[in-house]
């Protein structure tokens, strides 16, 4: 059923008697009332049609039956003439019905501009993927082609191709090397013992031959890490040639089986390798290092035969050093020391101090015979934690920075010491400081 129309009717002539399809001659019919004259002007004078919804005092207390308002609903949906919108039986709900039943023309011009503007962000939405591959596209056009002049100088100055980046020179601890063979026949003399190091006719020392190359123009303070005990455990020495970089030294036990192969695999990571040599420690013969001892109260020639037979445990080393459990008292017996060392610098090797006694007389010795050195400053498992091995090194560098160089030596035995040293090692360059070899700071260290 349609409801009252919105807008005002015109007034119209009084229908003629028996039009029955007039609203004002049912709304008669069914016992509506005209209102007073007076509310009849007052209505003309203000333009507006008459209400039949109003009634009269006498005519409130009485409520159209059912049957009336149906009629009215339908003479109203006939629009037939002198039919007003106030038409008797129009209540308050129909009448908000009316007001909501068609939207004005600014409400629809605001919701034809919302959703226009929904559907253009919609839009880009989901073009704004390829609208930036375009772009980046547009903008590429003619990057890279230089305006040239006909003799093929660039048009203008900033065309000039950039120039390469100055490559970053790799650092000496990251260099891939290949070490010369560990067996070289003009460096090897053949005594009843086996095999020992000698200097070549050509005057080329085992040490230099041996050593991991570094460059010596290299001016940032160096740290050499000497790992001992190698040869004893297999999974040691490949744990330990795993995680640490090939300037890592490594010293071996001669009493191990199998050392040849094992120092070539090592040499072949691209580490130096030392030989331990057994001395005679405090407390001994309690405490005995093992076969071919150097010790203090044996005569020169016995301690150079015991010597020769440990350097011809194997091939490829630049030089000595004591095993770590010995040599605490060999090593303040200058006479002895003496006669060893010697030995040592007439076949061309290094000779590197553990400095494990304040009372060593090696370094001494070693300036008096012109022998290739270096000493160890520290050990760094010496408080085998990672707490203290962090404050071992931590002191290393500062000891690096003050003299330029600096060595320190810990066990292959101790997980700890690999892991801390890995991690240490990895950020050595940025703290200014490289690993070397033991053989890049020797004769780099001050007297002791």
């Amino acid at each position: 059923m349609a409801l009252f129309p919105l807008s005002r009717k015109k007034k119209t002539e009084a229908a003629p008697p028996g039009d029955g399809g007039s609203a004002a001659v049912l709304a008669s019919r069914l016992g509506a009332k005209r209102q007073a004259k007076a509310h009849d002007r007052a209505a003309k004078k203000d333009g507006k049609r008459w209400s039949f919804g109003r009634k009269s005092k006498k005519a409130k207390a009485a409520a159209p039956s059912a049957d009336a308002m149906d009629l009215a609903f339908m003479a109203d949906e006939d629009h037939g003439p002198g039919v007003g919108d106030d038409a008797p039986g129009l209540t308050g709900e129909r009448k908000e019905r009316k007001k909501l039943g068609k939207p004005s023309p600014p409400v629809i011009g605001a919701m034809v501009l919302v959703l226009a503007l929904a559907g253009t962000a919609g839009w880009l939405a989901i073009q704004a993927p390829d609208t930036m591959r375009r772009l980046d596209a547009t903008r590429s056009l003619g990057q890279g082609v230089p305006v040239l002049l006909p003799d093929g100088t660039p048009r203008f100055a900033d065309a000039a191709p950039p120039a390469p980046e100055e490559e970053v020179p790799l650092d000496p601890v990251d260099m891939p090397v290949t070490l010369t063979p560990s067996r070289n026949d003009q460096l090897l003399e053949r005594l009843r013992v086996g095999r020992v190091p000698r200097v070549a006719p050509d005057g080329t020392a085992p040490w230099q031959y041996y050593a991991r190359p570094f460059p010596q123009d290299d001016k940032r303070p160096r740290i050499a890490i000497v790992v001992t005990g190698l040869g004893l455990s297999d999974t040691a020495m490949h744990e330990a040639v795993d995680r640490l970089p090939g300037a890592v030294t490594f010293a071996f036990t001669p009493t191990a089986e199998n050392l040849q192969a094992k120092v070539d695999e090592v040499r072949a990571k691209g580490h130096e390798v030392l030989l331990s040599v057994p001395m005679q420690p405090q407390g001994f013969p309690a405490n005995d290092p093992g076969p071919n001892t150097l010790l203090s109260n044996l005569s020169d020639e016995e301690n150079v035969r015991r010597l020769e037979a440990t350097l011809a445990a194997f091939t490829g080393y630049v030089g000595v050093t004591s095993k770590t459990d010995s040599g605490t008292d060999f090593l303040t017996q200058r006479e002895s020391l003496r006669g060893v060392l010697l030995q040592v610098q007439r076949r061309g090797l290094v000779y590197l101090d553990l400095w494990q006694v304040s009372g060593s007389k090696a370094a001494a010795v070693s300036k008096e015979l012109s022998l290739p050195r270096a000493i160890s400053d520290l050990q760094i498992d010496r408080i085998p934690s990672g707490i203290g091995i962090d404050a071992q090194l931590a002191q290393l560098e500062r000891l690096a920075q003050a003299n330029g160089a600096a060595v320190g030596f810990a066990e292959v035995s101790n997980p700890v010491s690999l892991e801390r040293l890995s991690a240490w090692s990895a950020g050595l360059r940025d703290r200014g400081i490289v690993l070397a070899p033991v053989t890049a700071v020797v004769n780099r260290q001050a007297d002791r």
